[in-house]
């Protein structure tokens, strides 16, 4: 897909979906910066820094360099795709700016028509790792996947080709001889830290409406300041998390360990998944409160429910089984298309799932069942449970709180709203006894909500 923008790019290979699809924000990410400072932190203490002519590393970047630190300027080979009126700007360094390039930094012209040039990013291959940065569509994103980077790499030298860059093989041989390395955990570890170190120093601005001594105005600045204080502490549980994800699943890929192991690998990476899911739903949902036209911020398409459940439901399976809960899912021989946002409606389906199995006890059940109604799809998750639910305390305008399991969820009203912006309904009942029924409505394809 040579259409596709590298974030685009990442998105895909990640199976992600971007937060606020088809909006690049042109504000300086607080964590770009950090990004920057953290990875110049991370080359210096991982190269050997020698004082012989080999480059120790690559990296790539557009619109401008990334590094300002003259030992690396030195010791790596540094190429930035830029157009001509940008390309001798080296914005890492907050001081004095050189008016010419080094020999050392190769130029790459970059055509302003390439989607490429719609987006800030950094390719950094070394003897030690390989790292991917991106600033662009749904926000900040980085790999350190090998396969990934390489996949960027790829991207960047089919441009290269296009354009006949004439330093093509200078960088192909340097790549060949550096190769794409899995990482040693500190290394992923040290970035991640460095991260969050530098994050603080962007902290979320209060909104600028004068607070008076109107209660209204002041509960809704303070609602507000509240909002934006819950995204910025979502992306910092995530990006811990993903970062422990990555290096379980490079262990389980790479180390290839016994089934012992193996087990509590794949554990805390499903953990991590749920958890990533969790923060990037509530980063949503937060989203909503800010927005004045949320649906626009999805991109709602037939889809194919089937597969969505194909995907889901292994996992549901895995869910179920780490709380001992039982789950079983009726399916019909053939479901039609449905419209909706497949990646975001798997995140919301398993995220009940979730919720179900942490709230039932030991020998709980989950009944899953799909049927048609009219022009919509309906989901009708049903659960059993041999206790009383448990006391939840409301958080804020848009969580509850489970204090004897330390569950942190959305609340009812929040994911209705999450569910209605993804062109679905939500209906929750309780019944007599301990049974709670919970219902997606999906529009069906062509019906008279979505003709498409």
């Amino acid at each position: 897909m040579e259409g596709e923008t590298l974030s685009q790019l990442l998105y895909r290979l990640e199976g992600n979906q971007p937060n606020n699809k088809g909006q690049i924000t042109t504000k300086p990410l607080p964590e770009w910066f950090a990004a920057i400072g953290s990875l110049e932190h991370l080359l210096l203490s991982t190269l050997s820094l020698s004082s012989n002519e080999k480059k120790e590393g690559l990296v790539l970047s557009a619109p401008t360099s990334v590094i300002s630190s003259q030992t690396l300027l030195n010791q790596l080979q540094i190429g930035i795709l830029a157009s001509k009126r940008s390309t001798h700007s080296l914005p890492a360094c907050l001081e004095s700016q050189p008016t010419e390039l080094p020999d050392s930094i190769l130029e790459l012209p970059l055509n302003s028509c390439a989607p490429l040039s719609r987006e800030p990013f950094c390719l950094v291959v070394t003897s030690k790792f390989s790292l991917v940065l991106v600033w662009g569509e749904g926000g900040f994103q980085f790999s350190f996947k090998p396969e990934i980077v390489e996949q960027v790499w790829l991207r960047l030298k089919r441009y290269l080709l296009f354009i006949q860059s004439e330093h093509l093989t200078t960088l192909e041989q340097l790549v060949e001889e550096l190769g794409f390395r899995v990482p040693e955990y500190q290394i992923v570890v040290n970035f991640s830290r460095q991260l969050l170190q530098y994050l603080p120093n962007f902290t979320p601005v209060p909104p600028k409406t004068v607070v008076t001594v109107s209660h209204n105005k002041d509960t809704a600045n303070t609602t507000d300041f509240d909002v934006q204080l819950l995204q910025a502490l979502t992306h910092e549980v995530r990006t811990p998390l993903t970062t422990i994800r990555t290096l379980t699943q490079l262990l389980l890929k790479r180390v290839k360990p016994g089934p012992e192991i193996s087990k509590h690998l794949e554990i805390i990476e499903q953990e991590c998944t749920a958890q990533i899911n969790r923060m990037e739903l509530i980063f949503r949902a937060a989203e909503l409160k800010t927005t004045t036209s949320p649906q626009h911020a999805l991109q709602l398409v037939p889809i194919s429910l089937e597969q969505v459940l194909q995907e889901s439901i292994p996992r549901w399976q895995q869910q179920a089984q780490r709380r001992k809960v039982s789950l079983e899912v009726s399916l019909p021989h053939k479901l039609p298309s449905v419209v909706s946002d497949p990646a975001v409606l798997k995140q919301m389906l398993t995220n009940l799932i979730e919720q179900f199995t942490r709230n039932l006890p030991e020998g709980g059940q989950i009944q899953v069942q799909v049927s048609t109604a009219g022009n919509q799809l309906k989901l009708r998750f049903q659960t059993n449970s041999a206790t009383q639910n448990s006391f939840f305390k409301s958080i804020g305008k848009l969580l509850i709180f489970q204090p004897d399991t330390g569950n942190l969820t959305l609340n009812p009203h929040v994911t209705k709203n999450l569910f209605r912006s993804l062109g679905c309904r939500l209906t929750v009942r309780q019944r007599q006894g301990r049974s709670e029924v919970l219902t997606v409505f999906l529009p069906l394809r062509g019906s008279p909500e979505f003709l498409v």
